[in-house]
């Protein structure tokens, strides 16, 4: 049998070596257990994707300097890493070769814009078309768009908004649905004072897109304000508010307006108020009024079409004296 000491029998000398040896295994027991949890539940970093990608790379490259793909992929990863003079490096090698110009330029383009020398980039650029505008699938050449694209972007940032258009319209003959390179001509448009054709392709972009960004509702917005048109420039605000995650501030503002010239752009953001409120019932109401206005309204039975698939989307408006991909440029 266990012997069991009262702790009322003890002295005092031997209670207080029993407390300590007590506290003593409850302090140790407490060490050890965070110790074996740690242990447990950590695990080294691990090494993010990329750089492991990259240092396999680099020692490929090491190994057979004649590598141009492993070469090319490695400059591309440096750019990937914002490490764009590394990447420089490596694509001046590769255009020393006299291997894959095109591709080359086109990255140490890209590499250019991340360090903003502008210029440099643009030279690539250019040159990529001078390479790709005579090629067969040149209408087609998701390379060449991306060179047009990139070209109308840095006139843009050189605030030359007249030299950027023909740059994305050739883009856009390209690619016609790319709502980035419409958003930039519409802004080139706002800048030269081109309302309509601003209005014409801005719309385009938010067609494409029509709640998942502000920017285009924002140059809409100026576009408007510039020509006067109040309520039309309240809808574009409004939409900003609700693209910006604030419908609750776009509603009121559009049902103010859904009487006036603006009332069928209202009635579609209505629409798609409801629609971020996942009530098709009220989007169809509000997209079947904007329809009763404006039977062939791309944008209302684009709207109808996703909360009514029984409805057909209509084809959407044609661009404004798109450019062809070939040309001097």
């Amino acid at each position: 049998m266990f012997r069991v000491t009262s702790l009322t029998k003890m002295d005092d000398k031997r209670l207080n070596r029993l407390i300590k040896r007590v506290a003593l295994i409850l302090v140790v027991g407490t060490v050890l257990f965070t110790g074996f949890y740690v242990l447990d539940r950590w695990r080294p970093a691990a090494t993010p994707t990329i750089d492991r990608q990259l240092a396999t790379l680099e020692q490929q490259v090491r190994d057979t300097p004649d590598d141009i793909v492993a070469r090319g992929k490695l400059a591309d990863t440096y750019v990937k890493k914002g490490r764009y003079e590394d990447a420089i490096t490596q694509y001046n090698l590769i255009l020393d070769a006299g291997k894959a110009e095109e591709l080359a330029k086109l990255g140490r383009a890209a590499a250019f814009l991340g360090l903003g020398r502008l210029d440099e980039a643009a030279a690539d650029y250019q040159a990529v078309v001078d390479i790709a505008k005579g090629g067969e699938m040149a209408n087609v050449d998701p390379t060449l768009q991306a060179a047009y694209y990139n070209l109308g972007s840095i006139a843009m940032r050189q605030s030359r908004p007249g030299d950027a258009i023909p740059f994305l319209q050739k883009a856009l003959a390209i690619d016609r649905s790319d709502a980035d390179a419409l958003y930039l001509i519409g802004t080139a448009y706002v800048a030269t004072g081109e309302t309509e054709k601003a209005e014409t392709v801005l719309r385009l972009a938010v067609a494409f897109v029509p709640i998942g960004w502000s920017e285009p509702y924002a140059a809409l917005a100026e576009a408007f304000t510039k020509a006067g048109r109040t309520a039309e420039a309240e809808w574009a605000g409004a939409m900003v508010d609700l693209v910006g995650g604030k419908p609750d501030l776009a509603e009121p503002r559009l049902k103010a307006i859904v009487d006036t010239d603006a009332g069928v752009d209202a009635a579609i953001g209505l629409g798609l108020v409801a629609e971020t409120r996942g009530d098709a019932a009220t989007a169809a109401e509000w997209y079947g009024k904007a329809l009763a206005k404006s039977p062939d309204n791309a944008a209302a039975r684009l709207g109808m079409s996703r909360v009514n698939p029984g409805v057909a989307a209509s084809p959407l408006p044609a661009l404004p004296t798109p450019g062809a991909p070939g040309g001097s440029n």
